[in-house]
């Protein structure tokens, strides 16, 4: 079934860092031409059939399962060119908009693979039938289902995302084991021994999943707990912290505090009250 939706817009709408401009689904999607691009960011997800893009000097062919975006006043084209063309589709603004999509790797107009494209109609769905609540729904909330389609985005195209998904499920029993022993001293070949992989390939494996190196995500994780132990122990001493979280000394655990966090251990005790 065919539908589209496009919510009435006030001045607090378009002040959102991302908000909905229009909303559809096209059982069969028409040729579409656009000399001087589309104002808005666009996002649309192919269901069934096959479909053509022209944009600049480049074509793609997207399959089922591959969505595209489009940039605002960007020359392009799109067709059928197999099958009932299915596409759902959804419009958008927004100072984030730009970020969030190049976040994803959505850095311009193309195709891109979804590796859970279910996922994506269905929002696009949620947000149609939020629009034909009435005065229940408003900008707002149109927004913050935006946020999460974006989101969602973000987890899903690329090549990388399926890859990134697997190198987190790899990683899984380092982390735990991470989390078991923050208050111990703790190498990287301890840590790729935990999996049966080199120390190399476990950066790599970090670097693809978590985007950082191993100690950074063990350092990360000990300051978090440093900050569960200066609440739950208001007295403790600078050194005691350091020591029961796996610093090797007080004035290093001092100075990743404030790399990470942006103030020392005692503006952070100060900021929160804490003697």
């Amino acid at each position: 079934m065919d539908f589209r939706a496009f919510p009435t817009l006030t001045e607090l709408d378009e002040r959102l860092p991302v908000y909905l401009v229009s909303v559809g689904h096209w059982d069969h999607q028409e040729t579409t031409y656009r000399e001087n691009g589309h104002p808005d960011y666009q996002w649309l997800q192919t269901v069934s059939g096959r479909g053509k893009l022209q944009a600049g000097d480049r074509e793609w062919t997207i399959s089922p399962g591959q969505g595209f975006c489009l940039y605002p006043h960007e020359p392009h084209a799109y067709f059928a060119v197999e099958g009932d063309w299915d596409v759902y589709w959804i419009s958008f603004r927004g100072s984030l908009a730009s970020p969030l999509l190049q976040r994803a790797g959505l850095a311009g107009t193309g195709i891109h693979h979804v590796s859970e494209p279910e996922r994506i109609a269905s929002l696009i769905g949620d947000i149609y039938n939020m629009t034909q609540a009435g005065k229940d729904y408003g900008g707002i909330d149109y927004s913050q289902l935006l946020y999460t389609l974006l989101l969602e985005l973000l987890k899903t195209t690329g090549p990388g995302s399926q890859a990134a998904e697997w190198g987190y499920a790899k990683l899984r029993p380092v982390l735990q084991y991470m989390e078991r022993h923050y208050d111990q001293p703790v190498t990287i070949k301890e840590l790729a021994d935990h999996i049966a992989v080199t120390p190399q390939y476990l950066c790599q494996l970090f670097k693809r999943a978590l985007h950082m190196r191993p100690m950074e995500y063990m350092n990360r994780e000990r300051i978090n707990r440093s900050k569960e132990l200066m609440f739950r122990e208001g007295g403790i001493r600078l050194y005691e912290v350091a020591e029961r979280v796996g610093f090797e000394s007080a004035s290093y655990y001092s100075s990743v505090f404030k790399r990470l966090e942006g103030m020392s251990p005692d503006q952070f005790k100060r900021i929160h009250g804490l003697k």
